[in-house]
């Protein structure tokens, strides 16, 4: 009965200067899809200037993969720039 758990979704916190190009996007993005099958990813934005906030939200397709994800909650991203390459990830509440 486990595969019929609905998707999780863990929130990734970063540093906005970290994330300036399409690269880096990318990196963020196979740095979450280590941990198994995302089915989502969502940079969320500033509602009046339409900048990034420096929050994005990945789902998973199975609980297990955000499980895993979640394990440490302080992770080091390859291909960000090396002062803004560290990201917080959470259980979405």
């Amino acid at each position: 009965m486990n595969s019929l758990r609905f998707a999780r979704v863990v929130v990734v916190k970063h540093s906005i200067e970290g994330i300036r190009t399409l690269g880096h996007s990318l990196s963020l993005l196979e740095h979450m899809k280590k941990y198994g099958t995302v089915t989502s990813f969502k940079f969320m934005r500033d509602p009046v200037n339409n900048e990034r906030s420096g929050m994005a939200f990945v789902s998973y397709l199975h609980y297990d993969d955000a499980k895993a994800a979640l394990a440490l909650r302080e992770q080091t991203v390859v291909g960000l720039p090396e002062s803004f390459d560290t990201i917080d990830v959470s259980a979405k509440t």
